[in-house]
């Protein structure tokens, strides 16, 4: 009531049923962990549905005129919100100073059979990884950490390997990790470990897909032996790095 009665009033009061229903949507997105395994599927397509709805109401009610940035913050914040929901899963990080997996092509047929329609990304088969690396991350479909079934067979896979590793933890979202090199110096300079929804970092993605929407990758052999790598210091991107890197981009 209190907006003036001219032309951008009008605009900003049809705005507002739209703004508080995409405000609504990415509260609700950082809370969907709450709702049940079976209808996580049906609440992200509803959830989808709905914030590209409003999303295009509002591009309607700004046409032919700049869309305030508060709006266009809240329309992405709504967006980014499902797209991290929908990248919800679980990760293995490694425990021991040196981590080396070999080739899933069991892990990958005990997974099909038992109908895991998800997605699965491990470490590449004899690539050394270190202290602090995921080395196996997971997800459903729809996003969400995988049944109990699930996770104890990468788990067993993963002990299996050489080196040890930390109980499976939830991370929101999923993520990769880079090789990142020192060309000049000769050799790895360190492993970076970003989230698959940022900007693509520089460097050779170590994590590879097994398993993605109930069909297998092809997972290439590991190198030959050869001489063990010198560690190599493993670095998490935190949220401030990564805009600060977008900005510079």
């Amino acid at each position: 009531m209190a907006l003036p009665d001219t032309q951008e009033g009008q605009r900003w009061k049809e705005s507002i049923a739209p703004t508080i229903a995409l405000h609504a949507h990415a509260m609700a997105l950082g809370e969907i962990e709450k709702v049940e395994a079976e209808e996580r599927p049906l609440a992200m397509d509803k959830a989808e549905l709905s914030i590209k709805e409003h999303a295009a109401a509002l591009n309607q009610i700004w046409r032919g005129e700049p869309m305030p940035e508060s709006i266009t913050e809240l329309i992405q914040d709504a967006k980014d919100a499902w797209e991290v929901a929908l990248h919800e899963g679980v990760v293995w990080v490694v425990k021991s100073e040196r981590f080396k997996a070999f080739h899933p092509a069991d892990l990958a047929e005990m997974l099909l059979n038992e109908g895991f329609i998800g997605e699965v990304l491990i470490s590449t088969p004899g690539v050394e990884m270190f202290a602090g690396a995921p080395v196996a991350v997971c997800r459903e479909n729809f996003g969400g950490e995988p049944g109990p079934d699930i996770v104890r067979m990468i788990d067993a896979y993963l002990h299996a390997c050489d080196g040890e590793v930390d109980h499976p933890q939830i991370i929101r979202p999923v993520c990769q990790v880079y090789r990142q090199f020192n060309f000049l110096a000769g050799g790895a300079q360190n492993d970076l470990v970003a989230p698959v929804t940022g900007d693509l970092q520089s460097g050779q993605p170590l994590l590879i897909p097994v398993v993605s929407g109930g069909a297998s990758c092809p997972v290439p052999l590991g190198p030959k032996a050869s001489k063990p790598l010198d560690p190599v210091e493993v670095v998490w991107l935190s949220d401030d790095e990564e805009e600060s890197q977008s900005e510079s981009v």
